[in-house]
Protein backbone atom coordinates (compact mmCIF):
# COMPACT_ATOMS: atom_id res chain seq x y z
CA UNK A 1 0.00 0.00 0.00
CA UNK A 2 0.96 3.20 -0.76
CA UNK A 3 1.94 5.89 1.58
CA UNK A 4 -0.57 8.75 0.45
CA UNK A 5 -3.03 5.68 0.69
CA UNK A 6 -2.52 5.21 4.25
CA UNK A 7 -2.46 9.06 4.52
CA UNK A 8 -5.82 9.61 2.88
CA UNK A 9 -7.43 6.71 5.27
CA UNK A 10 -6.08 8.50 8.49
CA UNK A 11 -7.85 11.68 7.31
CA UNK A 12 -11.44 9.89 7.40
CA UNK A 13 -13.93 9.81 9.89
CA UNK A 14 -14.78 7.13 11.88
CA UNK A 15 -18.10 6.99 9.92
CA UNK A 16 -16.07 7.28 6.78
CA UNK A 17 -13.62 4.34 7.91
CA UNK A 18 -16.83 1.87 8.66
CA UNK A 19 -18.28 2.72 5.17
CA UNK A 20 -14.70 1.83 3.65
CA UNK A 21 -14.36 -1.40 6.15
CA UNK A 22 -17.78 -2.71 4.53
CA UNK A 23 -16.80 -2.49 1.38
CA UNK A 24 -13.16 -3.77 1.55
CA UNK A 25 -14.83 -6.75 3.03
CA UNK A 26 -17.35 -7.33 0.89
CA UNK A 27 -14.65 -7.01 -2.13
CA UNK A 28 -12.21 -9.62 -0.12
CA UNK A 29 -15.86 -11.64 -0.32
CA UNK A 30 -16.32 -11.04 -3.82
CA UNK A 31 -12.24 -11.99 -4.39
CA UNK A 32 -12.66 -15.12 -2.36
CA UNK A 33 -15.49 -15.99 -4.74
CA UNK A 34 -13.90 -15.46 -7.89
CA UNK A 35 -10.89 -17.13 -6.94
CA UNK A 36 -13.04 -20.06 -6.15
CA UNK A 37 -14.45 -20.47 -9.48
CA UNK A 38 -10.80 -19.78 -11.56
CA UNK A 39 -12.07 -16.56 -12.18
CA UNK A 40 -9.25 -14.80 -10.10
CA UNK A 41 -5.85 -15.87 -10.88
CA UNK A 42 -3.88 -13.12 -8.21
CA UNK A 43 -3.86 -14.52 -5.51
CA UNK A 44 -1.98 -11.28 -3.93
CA UNK A 45 -4.90 -9.24 -4.21
CA UNK A 46 -6.15 -11.28 -0.74
CA UNK A 47 -2.90 -10.30 0.94
CA UNK A 48 -3.81 -6.17 0.04
CA UNK A 49 -7.14 -6.80 1.08
CA UNK A 50 -6.72 -7.92 4.47
CA UNK A 51 -3.76 -5.46 4.75
CA UNK A 52 -6.40 -2.36 4.43
CA UNK A 53 -8.90 -3.99 6.55
CA UNK A 54 -6.25 -4.39 9.24
CA UNK A 55 -5.02 -0.48 8.81
CA UNK A 56 -8.93 0.70 8.74
CA UNK A 57 -9.53 -1.68 12.39
CA UNK A 58 -6.34 0.06 13.46
CA UNK A 59 -7.26 4.03 12.54
CA UNK A 60 -10.77 3.02 14.01
CA UNK A 61 -9.08 1.86 17.75
CA UNK A 62 -7.25 4.65 17.75
CA UNK A 63 -9.82 7.20 17.43
CA UNK A 64 -12.03 5.29 19.28
CA UNK A 65 -9.25 5.21 22.41
CA UNK A 66 -8.57 9.64 21.72
CA UNK A 67 -12.53 10.29 22.46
Amino acid sequence: MKKTDKISYIQKSSDELKKDLLDLRKSLVETNAKYATGNQKDSSVFTKTKRKIALVLTLLTQKKNEK
